[in-house]
């Protein structure tokens, strides 16, 4: 009798064949051992993706395609990823990352010895303050991993979650792969296993270029961060949202200083953008706002020459 399928991998693509076909080639060993299928949905793509697929098929049979009629937003083809499996877990997994060995096998003990709401994972290490734990209460969830959690290949769902969940409530957000997990988390108790001593890592592709939201860093990290933690349901209480809301922009490194002169540097900080934004800035950058207002003055050829 065949082992049950306990996990799958749910891999949301667009325009991106070069990472793709190497991701395939990543995960062909760990898929074929644990009989972990691999979920592809393409949003519309007009580049060598169906190619890169037919072929990686030959020799993996256990991935699967599926292609959107027409190009929709990201965070509705994330939510058509999770809703094409019905394995007990789902590891949503962005085409540009890739799920070592290692990582892969300390998620399998995890799931295969108890039960959880979502299993949490380490990015190249970037989490080195929160030891391993399984987590009951919601709040202490938010306050130390929210902000690691907007990185949607650290998240494995359990079905029981992804049955239940609100994809409407969160559609547009850029969140929709955390706000989910909150609000069924809200009412309900908690039990989310944290793993950092094992991170999924970025792919890197000779000529393959990823996609950037750099030029809408203000827009999505402090107006739509801000307005989607603070949406998450009252059972959350203000000091596990505000310390989310900082904690994103200072351990990401997103808003250190440094960080906003280069943003000057690139003309994506200018008087338009801090005056348009400004408001947030005390909830999500620690610098102060008279120091990054002096910084969008001065010329940003000031900048790119030192």
């Amino acid at each position: 009798m065949a082992a049950p399928v306990l996990l799958s991998i749910a891999l949301p693509t667009y325009n991106r064949a070069g990472f793709l076909e190497q991701s395939l080639v990543e995960h062909r060993f760990c898929s074929a051992k644990y009989n972990v299928p691999i979920i592809i949905s393409d949003n519309a793509s007009d580049d060598d993706t169906l190619e890169v697929v037919e072929k990686s098929r030959r020799l993996n049979p256990l991935i699967s395609y599926h292609r959107n009629e027409q190009t929709i937003l990201p965070d509705e083809n994330f939510e058509k990823a999770l809703g094409y499996a019905d394995t007990d877990y789902v590891w949503l997994l962005g085409d540009t990352y890739f799920i070592p060995k290692e990582t892969f096998m300390a998620v399998m003990d995890a799931i295969s010895e108890d039960e959880y709401d979502v299993v949490v994972v380490n990015m190249v290490d970037r989490v080195t303050d929160i030891p391993e734990q399984v987590y009951s209460d919601r709040n202490k969830l938010l306050a130390d991993l929210g902000w690691h959690m907007t990185c949607l290949s650290t998240l494995i769902y359990s079905r029981k979650l992804l049955q239940h969940a609100n994809f409407v409530r969160y559609r547009d957000t850029n969140f929709l792969q955390e706000g989910i997990i909150f609000e069924y988390l809200s009412d309900k108790p908690c039990k989310v296993k944290w793993i950092p001593q094992h991170s999924v890592m970025g792919l890197h592709v000779q000529g393959a270029k990823k996609t950037s939201w750099e030029q809408q860093t203000f827009e999505i990290w402090t107006k739509r961060w801000a307005n989607f933690v603070f949406s998450l349901p009252a059972t959350y209480s203000l000091d596990s949202k505000l310390k989310c809301i900082m904690d994103h922009g200072v351990k990401s490194g997103l808003f250190s200083f440094s960080s906003i002169k280069r943003l000057r540097k690139k003309k994506i900080l200018n008087l338009h953008s801090y005056y348009l934004y400004s408001k947030y800035f005390p909830l999500t950058i620690r610098t102060r706002v008279f120091l990054i207002r002096i910084v969008a003055v001065l010329p940003a050829w000031l900048f790119r020459l030192f």
